[in-house]
């Protein structure tokens, strides 16, 4: 029921939905198969102790509420609305009230500079590729040669695999041009992956998950850099919404909050003079 779900219910949908929805109802189907029920069987009471469940194991308001998502969508499509009738959830935290976690200056230089001195061109052109064009790393992933044009006065990189399946352009600027030059030089296959991994497949977003994660940094906080700094540029909100692919102006507002750290440098700052 759940493989028909996904092929039905879920058509349209971008690959990395699909995914989401199929591992919180295959965790959900593995409790209720714990608690004597099916997909096809499950009621009310199931949803309601599952999010309760759910809570009890510290899972965030933002998890629950994912899995909750997934869980009545597949009602809808079962019909099976009477079970998602009045179920009390953890309200998640509004995050357009926080500024998301970005990389200070200091960090930012630190991880260029540690990368290049790896030697592997291949990283260091993907860091200067997220932090310099804001890609989600979905986007950064799928990727071809052929949607890079590079010269020595500019370059730009087309991104057709965007959220929502939006396209947008983005220029290159000239360090990031560099960098991705001197990683196509040495390739020798004719893969029309931008950036493969070290068997010579299109590289994985867990891939590049991991590369970050060797240095103590989160992949999606070098997006948040890249739409932090546009923000704290004063750019016009218009540009920065065409360069990050966001739909809504609401969630770039949320990068000009001020987070605690710029709180404490405030304190640490006053009277300094």
């Amino acid at each position: 029921m759940l493989d028909q779900f996904i092929n039905e219910g879920l058509r349209g949908k971008s690959q990395a939905t699909v995914k989401t929805y199929h591992h919180a109802l295959q965790q959900f189907s593995q409790w209720l198969d714990g608690c004597g029920t099916t997909l096809e069987h499950f009621s009310r009471t199931d949803v309601q102790q599952y999010v309760t469940y759910m809570a009890s194991k510290k899972k965030t308001a933002a998890t629950i509420n994912k899995v909750y998502n997934a869980i009545k969508k597949f009602c809808r499509w079962a019909k099976k609305l009477d079970c998602i009738e009045e179920i009390h959830i953890i309200k998640a935290p509004d995050y357009k009230q926080s500024a998301p976690k970005a990389l200070d200056r200091l960090e930012r230089k630190r991880l260029e500079r540690e990368v290049d001195r790896g030697g592997n061109k291949r990283d260091y052109a993907i860091i200067k590729t997220l932090l310099h064009t804001g890609l989600r790393v979905s986007e950064l992933v799928a990727l071809d040669r052929t949607d890079v044009d590079l010269s020595e006065r500019k370059g730009e990189l087309r991104v057709r695999a965007g959220k929502g399946y939006k396209a947008r352009t983005l220029p290159l600027d000239v360090d990031t041009r560099w960098a991705i030059r001197k990683y196509l030089e040495e390739r020798k296959d004719n893969n029309e992956a931008l950036f493969i991994s070290n068997r010579n497949k299109r590289i994985s977003v867990r891939s590049v998950q991991y590369l970050l994660e060797q240095y103590h940094f989160h992949a999606h906080q070098l997006r948040h850099t890249f739409i932090t700094g546009l923000v704290r540029a004063n750019e016009d909100i218009s540009i920065i919404q065409s360069l990050s692919g966001h739909a809504s102006a609401d969630m770039i507002l949320r990068y000009s909050k001020p987070t605690e750290e710029d709180k404490i440098r405030a304190v640490e700052r006053l009277y300094k003079d």
